[in-house]
């Protein structure tokens, strides 16, 4: 088990620019998703504040794309923010089959 994880930390040393740069293209559209669907629509003035959660969990992956730090070549750093990527995808979803069960 430590092996491969060493495996993988290495390869992802390697490519980190790569991984990175995916990250935050995918993050930036998931932005503009939300905020033309829901805040664009208006169905944020009905009470419902998943999207904001949303947004606040991918401008927490924005922020740490951003910061010049020495960790953004460990796998452990990235996945820390894939994760948060991940809730703001799933706040986007649950939004989505909300806004298409009620209407906007």
């Amino acid at each position: 088990m430590t092996n491969s994880f060493s495996k993988q930390s290495s390869a992802f040393t390697a490519d980190y620019a790569l991984f990175w740069t995916n990250l935050s293209r995918l993050n930036g559209l998931l932005v503009i998703l939300n905020i033309s669907m829901f805040f664009l629509t208006g169905l944020i003035n009905h009470g419902y504040y998943y999207t904001c959660y949303s947004l606040a969990s991918l401008s927490v992956v924005g922020l740490g794309g951003l910061l010049p730090t020495s960790l953004i070549r460990n796998i452990l750093y990235y996945l820390c923010f894939l994760f948060f990527e991940l809730i703001g995808v799933y706040f986007l979803l649950v939004s989505i089959i909300y806004w298409i069960r009620y209407g906007a």
